[in-house]
């Protein structure tokens, strides 16, 4: 399957956010408790969390979308690459659904950025 540079570069971005979406959660949830910890704050007119919840919530649907686009986006492409060997496909897929925050990055590298894939990622040639 060949897929243009600008789609590369996209598709490496999103597969980018999915994989640091998880730290900025924790960095966004030390924020919100330390800020609980220093307790009420009345000299400005809203608090912390009215701010930080709907900016956590917009996050989470703009997340949601985007695993899912990436995972319909990944199991076509496992299916249509026929260069690749079946087990790592399988194990990358398996690696994609239940770990996505490692198996996307993962197929990502093997069978999209890299320009040639290790010969251990893909189907041995038949012995002539």
């Amino acid at each position: 399957m060949t897929l243009s540079n600008r789609f590369k570069v996209l598709v490496g971005v999103l597969t980018l956010i999915v994989m640091l979406f998880p730290v900025g959660l924790f960095l966004l949830w030390g924020i919100t408790v330390s800020q609980a910890m220093r307790g009420p704050s009345y000299d400005i007119p809203f608090q912390f969390f009215d701010v930080v919840f709907p900016v956590a919530f917009f996050m989470m649907c703009l997340f949601t979308l985007i695993m899912y686009g990436l995972t319909a986006f990944y199991v076509t492409h496992a299916i249509r690459n026929e260069r690749g060997s079946h087990l790592v496909r399988i194990l990358a897929l398996l690696a994609v659904f239940f770990l996505p925050y490692l198996g996307m990055p993962f197929y990502y590298i093997l069978y999209i950025l890299i320009p040639r894939t290790p010969a251990w990622a893909l189907k041995p040639s038949p012995a002539t």
